[in-house]
């Protein structure tokens, strides 16, 4: 993505934000520069943001880790310590996995929580940290329903209440070049915006089998982006940038949102199909009758018109 080969990315920059929020609202006032960072969800997208962290301030440190699965914490915790030994300091009694790990990584002594888990989760697993007093590092998007829309909102209230800084993993209103681009925009520079397209056209993502010991429901949360209930669908889960950046020209949101849209070649793909069924198998008693179910159901094409 070319808008992301600048000194600092856009996601490098967000969880940057994240760290200097709490430097001005906590850290320094305390007389300390020591930030603790936990991590909430230990995949691919919360590794690369607690790096990002670490560069982003050398009083970083890291002290405790949470995930639904014991494995990936353990590991990520094996591979960071490799990396910083001297900055990634999780105890055994800091590692925490299950449904409820959000609520017992809350409770630790951690300044910041960098959340990057599913999205379906992220109002309670939000909550749950202001409550306890942390401010947050979230990726986006932040619900997928109504209800955790609800839930994220009395949240950031209750955070501004309490003096706490959330910042989300919305990228593009901390990268540098565009914050300056849109500074022009907005004086003029193009004169008004009477319109404007935004486009995002992506590859296919993971999509993993079930391995021993997993519920079904803990191999959907391993698979969270294909179904609709833990990711919202591609668009709220990854054009959700795109959009915003129309957003931003506008300043709000739209006042009519018209769309289509469907699924096609998610449907088709050879090696997804195959691995369907072996999950329809092994929690179907042998059987792959109903094996679409567990192909997900987000969609693979998508139009809309917003006025």
């Amino acid at each position: 993505m070319s808008s992301q080969r600048n000194t600092m990315s856009g996601t490098q920059a967000s969880v940057a934000a994240g760290t200097a929020a709490v430097l001005a609202g906590m850290a320094h006032a305390q007389g300390s520069d020591k930030i603790k960072v936990g991590m909430l969800g230990c995949g691919g997208r919360n590794n690369g943001a607690v790096r990002q962290c670490l560069q982003a301030d050398p009083g970083v440190e890291v002290i405790a880790m949470a995930d639904l699965f014991e494995h990936k914490v353990r590991s990520t915790r094996d591979s960071l310590a490799k990396e910083a030994a001297d900055r990634v300091k999780v105890a055994d009694d800091h590692m925490f996995w299950g449904y409820d790990c959000h609520e017992k990584l809350a409770q630790c002594e951690a300044d910041l929580l960098l959340m990057a888990t599913a999205p379906a989760f992220r109002g309670r697993q939000l909550m749950a940290a202001v409550k306890a007093g942390k401010h947050v590092f979230t990726e986006k998007p932040v619900a997928t329903d109504v209800t955790g829309c609800r839930e994220v909102m009395e949240a950031s209230r209750l955070a501004a209440e309490k003096g706490l800084s959330i910042v989300a993993g919305t990228q593009r209103r901390h990268e540098f070049s565009r914050v300056e681009l849109m500074k022009r925009i907005h004086e003029g520079a193009i004169g008004e915006l009477v319109g404007g397209q935004c486009y995002w056209y992506g590859e296919g993502i993971w999509f993993r089998g079930a391995s021993a010991g997993m519920s079904e429901l803990d191999w959907q949360c391993e698979n969270w982006y294909h179904f609709t209930w833990l990711s919202g669908d591609q668009i709220c889960e990854q054009h959700i940038h795109n959009i915003d950046v129309l957003n931003w020209c506008f300043d709000g949101p739209p006042v009519k949102i018209t769309a289509l849209g469907g699924r096609q070649w998610r449907s088709t793909n050879e090696e997804q199909v195959r691995i369907a069924k072996e999950v329809c198998k092994k929690y179907n008693n042998g059987s792959e009758e109903g094996w679409e179910k567990y192909n997900g159901d987000i969609w693979d094409h998508i139009y809309a018109e917003f006025e």
